[in-house]
């Protein structure tokens, strides 16, 4: 009788609260959301349906992950609130046996925590009818599929994980401690499926995310659309596994529980002893000038920062997450250096790529988990120990106290990125490689991640400052993280109205940054205007006393609402109108604002406008004679060329039709005959010429042109070519990037031309076009090169320029050339190997080789594979990391990809 009695007033409690409720909404609303970026996209091509049950599940299980991080406020508040209110006295005395209470707070916990999970499949089905979608996208609704999914993924994974965090926060007392629980498990997820490899890791994964995963993954396109989510195989037996531990877990709290007055039970807290002092000891206390300036603000601000830090370093709680961060760092590094079974070179610039870009998801959002966590943690810490009435009067201001917060928390993510720099040197040292790049290392954790870390640290603090309600504040701030992540990430929003969003930087070993850390700090900058607003507004509405209403909190904002916050405001004002102004300038008026959503529009729009002119007769390409100016040193390339074409459709041409790049400058269009220019679409990129004479069956004609590129300030979207094509070093395009095409855009192309082009760039560099090298020269301080090809080759070619070194070899009558970075010589040899392997082979089999050359050439990024095109095989740098270890199961790919 009592359990039910307990159970049905805890439910009650919560049900009644606004957290909840906010809580469902918030699941609701990321399900909702999450559709279109996930699933619309791959439903256009026709991957599956837009409702089908791989939708549902996928999407349950997404809900899922999200729930876990933040459903410790459920179970942590059912199992710890009479402690953290003060009310255990009373309730510990009342005649309540331990298995009704403790039964009764668990079961509410998951009765809530099940409801909150129906959210996802809601949101979902709101989903997936409100983007829009055409009906063949849609296939017949299928209550099934719902209910399979939240039966075999939410339910037993509401029990899980109610059980875990229950059992953290009732042995604990504390509601803190059920916050590790979802981080735990989701960790427990990942590091068990590395541990264990294969299906046997499975058994670890407590939620399903890799099994289940692993599990879709399996499905074909029809099973997609018709199967149902079930419980087999190893998924069924890490459920069953994970059920059993819950359980167990149950009965350990239940029997190490006691109705006791709570003690603090940490060792070197224990172990700590004040000395004594004698009773008749007379102190002296010297006269003390009292003041209160700047200096003194500055040295209170440090002390409650270090006292922050110390109080999130030296917790258990603090101790095992930092644990956590160090671990996670190293398995991300640790698992980057293998790739298709072949070991990599533990470069530093590939090292720090994998701790930025980890691929275990827990590693790349362990650090802003805790920083939603640990924020409210020191927000509230006074209150939560009493101690708020003698802050409160201490003669210290109010943006101290934040500030000292800040600093606290700072200090703690600065030891996040020394323990992340630390695991990837380890990793390095792992790998028998001990050429750390430490100023590296320095620059990008420090440095920018530790910057984007710090404005959502601010972001934290100051939510848990106005909302003013613990739990709540912490549900708020993880879901401000997950939306702004989203928006972020899928472009569907100006990147000035996402807070801390910036175009992306990124670095490697022979481009350096190149252009992509201009436009990044001019965001932060930005940003970090927008910080010291909301610092402002915390500052303003920091608690101080006991009255804690809306009312009494918004006088005390007016009192402190002086002239030289005033001032202090609108210089912060300015300033963020004049970045913002700039950064708009730059990407709005400059150049051109395209959101996501917006190509694939224009490309439909291009479609429906000149779809028209799909398959009407053109003339071929065959020969491409270029000039290209290649300007490193300020991102610019200037192009002149001429086409030669030929009518082989068997009818007469009246017009030609030229797509051009809309992102470059094409001007100076002229034919060898009288042409009119009757259409110019700049917005879309085609132009329409008239002949004034058709152009006759086997008759051909010539067109001249003009590109010009040069960055225009800087663009929204680093991802367009034309900012991350032309850098210092390291310089790469295509024709297809930049120069005109004869056709309908998307039938653009030719057969095979004949190719010819004169390639000038710094005198420092070697520039690489198709063909063989006809001669070399340096003119004006600059280096030119003359190329020309001995057979006609595909219209797909690339250009590339950049401080390289040549590894020269020879087959026959064939000379092998591969164009590196310095520094990249590991896999030369095998290379050099591979390709004399291919060309006595392919020779064999299809015929003599009909060039006099063919070339590897290495350019920026990250990528292991390789890209076959005119005469050229391109290489990333990743592919020049390749370390295969001898051995008969070792696979060689240095020797097999070329």
């Amino acid at each position: 009788m009592k359990l039910r009695e307990i159970f049905r007033f805890e439910l009650g409690y919560q049900l009644r609260r606004f957290q909840t409720w906010f809580f469902f909404a918030a699941m609701g609303v990321i399900s909702f959301i999450a559709v279109e970026p996930n699933f619309l996209a791959a439903a256009e091509q026709g991957d599956y349906l837009l409702n089908s049950p791989y939708v549902v599940t996928a999407s349950m299980l997404i809900g899922s992950v999200f729930w876990l991080l933040g459903a410790a406020a459920v179970a942590g508040e059912a199992a710890a609130r009479d402690v953290s209110t003060g009310m255990h006295p009373l309730i510990y005395t009342a005649p309540v046996r331990k298995a009704d209470y403790l039964g009764g707070r668990f079961l509410a916990a998951l009765v809530l925590n099940a409801l909150i999970l129906l959210a996802v499949p809601v949101g979902t089905l709101l989903g997936t009818y409100a983007w829009g979608a055409e009906a063949e996208l849609l296939g017949p609704f299928r209550p099934a599929a719902y209910l399979t999914a939240y039966g075999f993924i939410a339910l037993p994974s509401a029990f899980v994980v109610t059980a875990i965090q229950f059992s953290f926060a009732a042995l604990s007392r504390r509601t803190a401690a059920s916050y590790l629980g979802g981080p735990l498990l989701l960790l427990t997820a990942f590091v068990g499926t590395l541990l264990l490899k294969g299906e046997a890791g499975q058994l670890l994964d407590p939620v399903g995310v890799v099994s289940i995963v692993d599990h879709l993954d399996r499905w074909t396109p029809m099973e997609k659309n018709t199967r149902l989510m079930g419980l087999e195989g190893w998924l069924l037996a890490s459920r069953l596994l994970w059920l059993g531990i819950s359980l167990g877990a149950l009965a350990f709290t239940y029997f190490r529980f006691r109705f006791a007055h709570p003690t603090p039970s940490v060792w070197w807290r224990r172990a700590k002893r004040d000395p004594a002092v004698a009773s008749d000891t007379t102190v002296s206390v010297p006269p003390v000038r009292r003041s209160f300036g700047l200096a003194t603000h500055a040295r209170q601000s440090i002390a409650i920062g270090w006292k922050s830090f110390e109080a999130i370093a030296k917790s258990w709680s603090g101790l095992l997450l930092l644990a956590l961060v160090a671990l996670l760092a190293f398995l991300s590094a640790a698992e980057s250096l293998m790739q298709n079974g072949v070991s990599l070179l533990p470069r530093t610039d590939y090292i720090l790529h994998a701790l930025a870009y980890p691929e275990i998801p827990p590693a790349y959002v362990i650090i802003p988990l805790l920083i939603v966590f640990w924020s409210g943690e020191l927000i509230w810490r006074e209150r939560e120990a009493g101690l708020s009435a003698l802050v409160d009067v201490a003669p210290v201001p109010e943006w101290v106290l934040f500030l000292g917060k800040f600093l606290g928390l700072g200090f703690v993510l600065a030891v996040c990125m020394a323990l992340r720099m630390a695991a990837g040197m380890l990793a390095q040292v792992g790998a028998g490689y001990y050429e750390f790049e430490v100023g590296r290392y320095l620059q990008i954790l420090f440095g920018l991640q530790l910057a984007d870390y710090l404005l959502l640290a601010l972001l934290a603090l100051v939510l848990h400052v106005v909302i003013n309600q613990k739990h709540i504040g912490n549900l708020v701030t993880f879901i401000a993280f997950v939306l702004v992540t989203i928006a972020a990430n899928s472009g569907t929003g100006h990147k000035l109205l996402v807070y801390g969003a910036a175009p992306g930087w990124s670095y490697t070993d022979m481009r350096g940054f190149g252009p992509s850390l201009g436009p990044w700090l001019w965001f932060k900058l930005y940003w970090a205007a927008w910080a010291l607003l909301l610092a402002g507004v915390a500052r303003l509405l920091w608690v101080r006393g006991r009255e804690e209403g809306l009312r009494g909190r918004w006088q005390a904002a007016r009192q402190r609402f002086t002239r030289p916050t005033a001032w202090i405001a609108a210089a912060v004002a300015g300033l963020i109108l004049s970045l913002g102004g700039f950064i708009f300038y730059n990407t709005n008026v400059l150049n051109t604002y395209e959101p996501a959503t917006g190509r694939m529009e224009q490309r439909a729009e291009y479609a429906r406008r000149y779809g028209q002119y799909k398959g009407i007769p053109q003339p071929r390409l065959t020969g491409a004679n270029l000039h290209v100016e290649i300007y490193p040193e300020r991102q610019a390339v200037d192009i002149s060329g001429t086409y030669h074409l030929v009518n082989d459709s068997g009818v007469p041409i009246e017009s030609v039709h030229l797509a051009t790049a809309i992102n470059v400058e094409t001007g100076g269009v002229a034919f060898d005959r009288p042409a009119t220019l009757v259409l110019a679409d700049e917005d879309f990129g085609h132009r329409i010429y008239t002949l004034q004479e058709p152009l006759q069956p086997g008759a051909s004609l010539q067109i001249g042109f003009d590109v010009h590129v040069a960055p225009r300030g800087f663009r929204h979207d680093e991802l367009l070519p034309v900012d991350a094509a032309v850098a210092s070093n390291g310089t790469y395009f295509t024709n297809r990037d930049w120069l005109p095409a004869i056709g309908f855009g998307p039938e653009t192309g030719a057969d095979r031309i004949a190719f010819e082009a004169v390639v000038g760039t710094a005198a420092d560099q070697i520039a690489v076009a198709p063909g063989a090298l006809r001669q070399t020269w340096t003119e004006g301080g600059r280096r030119y090169f003359q190329y020309a090809t001995d057979a006609p080759i595909g219209n797909e070619y690339a250009f590339f320029s950049a401080d390289y070194a040549v590894h020269e070899e020879r087959w026959n009558d064939v000379a092998i050339q591969i164009f590196h970075h310095p520094g990249h010589t590991t896999n030369l040899d095998q290379m050099a190997s591979g390709v004399r392997a291919s060309l006595s082979h392919y020779t064999q089999q299809f015929g003599p080789y009909p060039h006099s050359y063919i070339r590897l050439v290495e350019r920026p990024g990250h990528g292991l594979g390789m890209h076959a095109g005119a005469t050229a095989i391109d290489y990333q740098e990743g592919f020049s990391l390749l370390n295969p270890e001898d051995g008969p199961q070792s696979i060689d790919l240095p020797f097999y990809l070329p």
